[in-house]
C-alpha cells in the first residue's frame, strides 16, 4: 500500500491512454475487513463490465484487472487496510493507495485517471510541517489535513550525539523518555548542548523552507520544546506544540494531534481567500464560470480555487479554443473539468481549497480569483 506524494499525483493526473481505470471505495467505519474485501471485489466487477463493452482483446481486460483481483483474495491485506482506498490500473501501470479522507465509491473507465478525490493529499492551502524532537532522532513529517509522509531532513542533524559529537547522552539524561539534570552546573551544561543542537536544527530547517510560511508544530516533551521555541528564529513556528516523546506515536497519530493545532490558522486563510474573492467581484478578477476558470487554470493565471468535493462536471476543453463541452455523464473520452482546473491550477503555483460544496463562495461548484 502506497501514499502518494504530489509528483506522483501529477504523474497521474498527466497520463493519458485507453483504458485507464480509476476505482475509489470509501472505508468501513468500523473496520470490517471482511465487508471491505466484498465491497471491492463488487468494484472490481463493475471494471470489469465497462471493459466488457470495450474493444478489448480478452487478454487485455485479464491484465488491467488481474492485480485487482489478487487483492480480493488477499486476507491480509484487508485486515490491514483500514482507510479509504484509490486503485489506478492502465497498460503497464498499476497502484493502489490509501486514503485517509472520506471518498465516495466510483468506477471510471476513460482515456485518463480520475484524480480529484485525491485534491486533500494535494491541495497547497492546507499543508504544513510537524518538527519531531527527542534526544535520540529528529523527524520531520509534512502533513495536510488528511496526509503525512517524511520530509527528508537535508542538512539538519539526526540526532544530538550526531550534531554535538557526543557519546549518547544517557549518562547525563533521558529525553525521549525524559527527563534533564535536575540541578547544578550539569543542568546548565546539559540545556547549553541542546540549545546549540536546536540552532543547528532549526538553521537547517530554514533552508527547507525557503522563506515559506509553512506553519511549523513542534513534538516532543514541554522541556525539549521550551527550549527549541527560545532557539528558533522561525517565524511561523506554532505557540502550542504536540506534547509527549514523538517516538512512541504512530506518524498518523502526532499528524491528527498537530492538526488541531494548525487547523485554525487554515480556517483563517480559507476565511481571507473567500473574503477576496467576493472585493474582487465584477472586476474581472473572480469568477464562478466553469469555463472561464478552467481556461485561466490551464493558462497558469489562477491564484486562488474552491473546488469542491464530491461533485463532477464530466466534458471535454480544447486548449485551442478554450471552448468546453459539458456532458450529462461520464463517458469514454470526457473528463471531470473540476478535476482539470484544480490540477492545473496546482501544477501553476496556486493556492486550491478543496472543501464541501456548501464552502464554495458564490454557490457554484468551482469559484477562482486570477492572477490577471
Amino acid at each position: 500500500m502506497n501514499v502518494l506524494n504530489r509528483e506522483e499525483i501529477f504523474t497521474l493526473a498527466e497520463h493519458e491512454g485507453t483504458p485507464s481505470v480509476s476505482l475509489f471505495m470509501p472505508e468501513t467505519r468500523p473496520h470490517d475487513a471482511r465487508q471491505s474485501q466484498i465491497r471491492f471485489k463488487n468494484l472490481v466487477a463493475k471494471a470489469e463490465d465497462i471493459l466488457g463493452g470495450m474493444d478489448l482483446r480478452p487478454q487485455q481486460r485479464e491484465a488491467l484487472l488481474s492485480e485487482a483481483r489478487a487483492l480480493v483474495s488477499n486476507p491480509v491485506f484487508w485486515e490491514r487496510q483500514n482507510e479509504s482506498l484509490a486503485l489506478f490500473s492502465a497498460p503497464g501501470l498499476f497502484k493502489v493507495i490509501s486514503i485517509p479522507s472520506g471518498v465516495g465509491e466510483m468506477v471510471t473507465v476513460s482515456d485518463r485517471f480520475h484524480i480529484k478525490p485525491l485534491l486533500p493529499l494535494m491541495a497547497t492551502g492546507e499543508e504544513f510541517l510537524v518538527l519531531c524532537l527527542s534526544q535520540k532522532q529528529v523527524r520531520l513529517l509534512k502533513c495536510g489535513r488528511d496526509s503525512v509522509s517524511e520530509h527528508p531532513l537535508e542538512g539538519i542533524p539526526a540526532s544530538l550525539s550526531e550534531a554535538l559529537q557526543y557519546e549518547p547522552l544517557e549518562k547525563q539524561g533521558q529525553f525521549g523518555g525524559g527527563s534533564f539534570p535536575t540541578h547544578g552546573a550539569g543542568e546548565e551544561d546539559f540545556k547549553d548542548n541542546i540549545r546549540r543542537f536546536f540552532r543547528m536544527v532549526d538553521d537547517g530547517l530554514q533552508k527547507i523552507l525557503k522563506n515559506e510560511k509553512t506553519p511549523i508544530v513542534t513534538a516532543g516533551i514541554s522541556s525539549l520544546t521550551s527550549i527549541y521555541r527560545e532557539a528558533s528564529t522561525c517565524p511561523n513556528l506554532m505557540e502550542e506544540s504536540v506534547e509527549g516523546n514523538p517516538e512512541a506515536f504512530e506518524p498518523r497519530e502526532i499528524q491528527q494531534k498537530a492538526w488541531k493545532i494548525v487547523k485554525p490558522v487554515f480556517e483563517r486563510s480559507k476565511n481571507e481567500a473567500r473574503e477576496r474573492y467576493g472585493n474582487l467581484q465584477g472586476t474581472g478578477r473572480s469568477s464562478g464560470s466553469l469555463e472561464e476558470i478552467v481556461k485561466a487554470s490551464v493558462e497558469g493565471r489562477v491564484e486562488t480555487l474552491f473546488v469542491a468535493l464530491g461533485r463532477q462536471a464530466w466534458g471535454r476543453y480544447d486548449p485551442e479554443s478554450g471552448h468546453i463541452e459539458v456532458d450529462d455523464q461520464h463517458t469514454l473520452g470526457n473528463r471531470d473539468l473540476l478535476d482539470l482546473a484544480a490540477v492545473s491550477t496546482l501544477k501553476g503555483g496556486g493556492t486550491v481549497f478543496a472543501v464541501d460544496p456548501e464552502e464554495v463562495p458564490g454557490g457554484a461548484d468551482l469559484a477562482a480569483v486570477f492572477r490577471y
